[in-house]
């Protein structure tokens, strides 16, 4: 994680421009973490960012961009995630330094874009980590039209018709969707 790490004498009054990388190896630690185990990190994750001093506290501003590959959610084929979210992060000296996580930055569990820091050096992983957990998509899709695989022979449907016969699958809740259906038709009794 050294590659993600700001020396926090390095933060002057003055703007400063950082560019921090995660690589292969930093992915390597943080994938399980992911839903998808066969997510791939195409291109490193950057951070760049401007850093400056406001009295004790520290300013961050800049982006987060990179790119990695995912399995869509319906048919397993690759998908590209291209990453560019902002970051702004303004930390302010913590008022009890033994109480900050190793790595110097703990982050406001209800803003993101404030926390504290102690320690002479600052590790942006767990920052970079929350952006991307954020920009992570629920489903991803490799097209909003994905048909997904056809569940008798497994073809992907978006790129091969098969003729196989699907059939409707016992639904073991279809008996209450009807009586909610019924119950929606009926007239309501009045008050």
């Amino acid at each position: 994680m050294g590659d993600l790490v700001v020396h926090t004498e390095s933060v002057k009054e003055t703007p400063r421009h950082f560019r921090l990388e995660a690589g292969d190896s930093w992915w390597a630690g943080v994938r399980p973490l992911f839903r998808d185990p066969d997510a791939k990190l195409d291109a490193p994750l950057v951070a760049e960012f401007e850093a400056y001093r406001l009295g004790a506290r520290l300013l961050f501003r800049g982006r987060v961009t990179g790119e990695l590959e995912l399995r869509c959610s319906r048919c397993g084929e690759p998908v590209a995630l291209h990453l560019s979210e902002p970051l702004e992060l303004l930390l302010e000296p913590a008022q009890n330094p033994g109480l900050i996580p190793e790595g110097g930055i703990e982050l406001d569990a209800e803003d993101l874009e404030l926390g504290r820091y102690a320690g002479d050096e600052l590790d942006f992983g767990p920052v970079v980590l929350e952006i991307l957990a954020l920009a992570w998509p629920m489903q991803p899709l490799c097209s909003e039209s994905c048909q997904g695989l056809c569940p008798v022979c497994g073809a992907v449907r978006s790129r091969q018709a098969c003729t196989c016969e699907t059939r409707q699958a016992n639904r073991p809740f279809a008996a209450l969707g009807q009586l909610l259906e019924e119950s929606r038709r009926k007239p309501r009794p009045k008050k």
